[in-house]
């Protein structure tokens, strides 16, 4: 393992038997050899660590560390944060994988550029309607451009933290602070990337992009993105809730209130996240086993409520493939 390795990429892994070997692979495969793939165990019950540890034998570039108990998404990437030893960092989810230049791609635009973060492209596999790539921010950003542009602009904002490099000493203070702020229940499973990448943008000083779609995200059935019943839908409001307080209170931080493009990107933020909350109660009557009208049905309704604080066309194709098949599609 390089000493002073140029990037570091981080995986959090929790029950990814099925794909990990492929974002293991895309690492290991990068075209850039001064590498370290830091992959985290947030204690699941499957083979995802065993098969890491097949390819840590193999390639000293590997690093494993364990989680004491579950964290989730959050405390994981937190705990890769802190063993990374790169001049920049890069976060992998399991589930996906990365483009063999990519490493190099972006580290040659970081040293280049001396920016804070990096934003590269993504793309999704397989491709569909419902979800829409973020927009790449590529001309050059100082300060306040960057929170503004990312958290108050975009109508679909790219503050999602996997596709961009960090510079090390940047996000290492960003996340301590952020860490300081919340205490030390810091487990969320939902939304955890708004809140990391919030701190981090209001906290940078420059950034640049490039187009490159990089970054390939696996869209995968298990994610509790893709579930609908009662409990895994309010654990998701719960975690949607609690980032949506952590918002809210950082009228209260002077290093981020300060940032003069706070105030339009908290509350621009803030909607989006309590439009998403109003979503999650489109399936209820699939979960509860009621129905109704279509007119009248929670799924309608929810997705009225959501346009209330944030107006996204897939919202209102959902509503229209709804009406058309008599609640027959509902997305």
């Amino acid at each position: 393992m390089p000493n002073n390795p140029k990037v570091s990429i981080i995986i959090p892994v929790f029950n990814a038997q099925a794909h990990i070997a492929r974002a293991i692979e895309s690492c290991t495969n990068q075209s850039l050899d001064s590498i370290e793939i830091i992959i985290v165990d947030d204690c699941g019950q499957d083979n995802s660590i065993a098969i890491a540890k097949d390819y840590a034998k193999r390639d000293d570039r590997i690093c494993i560390v364990r989680n004491s108990k579950n964290l989730g998404t959050f405390g994981a990437r937190i705990k890769g944060i802190k063993a990374a030893r790169g001049e920049y960092l890069t976060f992998l989810d399991a589930d996906d994988y990365l483009l063999a230049q990519t490493c190099k791609r972006v580290y040659d635009v970081a040293i280049e550029s001396g920016a804070d973060i990096v934003f590269f492209g993504m793309r999704f596999e397989p491709k569909t309607w419902k979800r829409v790539s973020p927009p790449v921010i590529t001309k050059p950003l100082r300060e306040e451009e960057i929170l503004y542009e990312v958290f108050a602009h975009c109508a679909t904002p790219p503050w999602h933290i996997c596709a961009k490099l960090y510079k090390a000493s940047h996000i290492a203070r960003a996340i301590n602070l952020l860490v300081a702020h919340m205490g030390e229940d810091t487990r969320l499973t939902m939304a955890e990337d708004v809140l990391k990448s919030f701190w981090i943008c209001a906290l940078a000083q420059k950034s640049v992009g490039i187009d490159d779609k990089l970054y390939v995200y696996c869209e995968s059935t298990s994610s509790i993105t893709r579930k609908i019943d009662f409990h895994t839908r309010d654990r998701k409001i719960a975690d949607i809730s609690r980032v949506i307080n952590e918002l809210d209170s950082l009228s209260n931080v002077p290093e981020v209130r300060a940032n003069s493009a706070f105030l339009p990107a908290q509350k621009h933020t803030i909607n989006i996240l309590k439009s998403v909350i109003a979503l999650e109660h489109r399936y209820d009557e699939q979960t509860n086993g009621g129905g109704g009208i279509i007119c009248f049905s929670p799924y309608l309704r929810a997705c009225i409520k959501s346009l209330a604080y944030h107006r996204k066309w897939q919202t209102y194709v959902r509503m229209m493939l709804a009406i058309l098949t008599l609640g027959k599609i509902k997305l």
